[in-house]
């Protein structure tokens, strides 16, 4: 019996000993995994979702309090450089990186938390590569000018966008000069106009887009065009602006408003980016690009996309262009004539995108083609 309790009290003495050196080293019940950093929640302004420049919000326990005792893991990508942190809290900026929806953790003094997925929104972070440089310009009270020259998709992009908050001081209107007009530039000024983008197809050819300009018909438009050419319509009536789908240019004549054009394609739809016609060059080849486009919350955006520069813009196709609208915020969207006829004009700047119609010497020249409308903000 003696033996056996010997024997007995040596098995139990060992099994404690091994317990008691598992709590040592960080087991499950140890000081070192109650230690150990542990993420709860990860929050933005953006519901829960990161976007590329901007902050989140990490939450949890045992964060570091030493400066430079954190570091956040987006994947394998190490920022150190906090916003603000505590035991409880890191709010650090969402770095540009190539990839969405990736895991996050953050290494405290040396030691790695759990991972927490990070979900990203795409259009947002879109939005934020392409204009990470980009030069950002108050024109006026609800007027902004944004412009950048950048690369996005792996190719060169010049482009200009335009966003107005229609208001008293701000109205928008449609001018008509005639079937073979006069430049962009010369039309706005003679209005005392703000801004001013090209607008329909013009020059007396079977896709000209309809315009009606306060209540009188300026251009019944072709009547066999290409659908693409004439499948929606900007109207503007008491400075409140629409865009619709449209049957051809008799659809935009039928229309009851007072100030109409027909163009397209119809890019961007009700937020849902809209299905081009791709059997046909002009969709489907990258161009200078105009386009009208429509915010949720009753915005207007003017937009050039500047092209046929080889290794400096390459322009756009349709589709991709209805994806740009996308990414701008347009909840619907319109394509306007392009190609030479592509010009953003602002007063007292004068041109700003880079037009196409004196070939590549006028990149930093910039040559008007005449156009017979334009859409403009006075």
């Amino acid at each position: 019996m003696k033996h056996y309790s010997v024997f007995t009290f040596i098995i139990i003495a060992s099994i404690l000993l091994f317990s008691c050196d598992k709590v040592n080293k960080g087991g499950e019940t140890g000081e070192g995994q109650e230690n150990k950093p542990k993420i709860t929640s990860i929050s933005s302004q953006f519901n829960g979702k990161a976007v590329y420049g901007c902050p989140i919000v990490i939450k949890g326990q045992n964060f570091s309090t030493k400066p430079g005792g954190n570091i956040v893991m987006f994947g394998s990508k190490e920022v150190k450089e906090l916003i603000a942190f505590s035991a409880e809290e890191i709010t650090v900026n969402v770095p540009h990186l190539s990839g969405y929806d990736l895991m996050l953790s953050v290494v405290c003094d040396g030691v790695k938390s759990n991972e927490m997925v990070l979900r990203f929104d795409q259009q947002k972070c879109d939005s934020a590569a392409i204009f990470k440089n980009a030069k950002v310009e108050k024109i006026r009270e609800g007027i902004v000018w944004t412009s950048t020259t950048t690369t996005w998709l792996g190719e060169p992009r010049s482009l200009n966008v335009l966003s107005i908050k229609p208001s008293i001081t701000n109205q928008i209107g449609i001018y008509y000069k005639s079937l073979y007009g006069t430049s962009t530039s010369s039309q706005a000024t003679n209005l005392g106009a703000v801004a001013a983008i090209n607008a329909a197809y013009y020059g007396g050819t079977a896709h000209d887009g309809f315009v009606r300009v306060d209540g009188n018909v300026k251009v019944k438009g072709g009547r066999d065009c290409a659908s693409f050419f004439a499948n929606g319509a900007f109207m503007i009536d008491d400075n409140e602006p629409a865009i619709c789908a449209v049957n051809g240019n008799a659809g935009a004549e039928a229309l009851p408003s007072k100030n109409v054009i027909g163009s397209g394609p119809l890019l961007v739809m009700d937020g849902t980016v809209q299905a081009v016609n791709n059997t046909s060059d002009h969709n489907t080849t990258s161009h200078p690009r105009t386009a009208i486009g429509l915010t949720k919350d009753g915005r207007v955006l003017f937009v050039t996309v500047d092209g046929r520069f080889p290794g400096l813009a390459v322009g756009m196709s349709s589709e991709l262009l209805a994806k740009y609208m996308k990414i701008l915020g347009a909840y619907s969207a319109l394509n306007l004539d392009g190609g030479g006829s592509t010009t953003m004009w602002i007063k007292d700047k004068g041109v700003v995108n880079h037009t196409s119609q004196g070939g590549t010497s006028s990149w930093d020249t910039p040559k008007e083609r005449s156009v017979g409308s334009i859409i403009y903000v006075k």
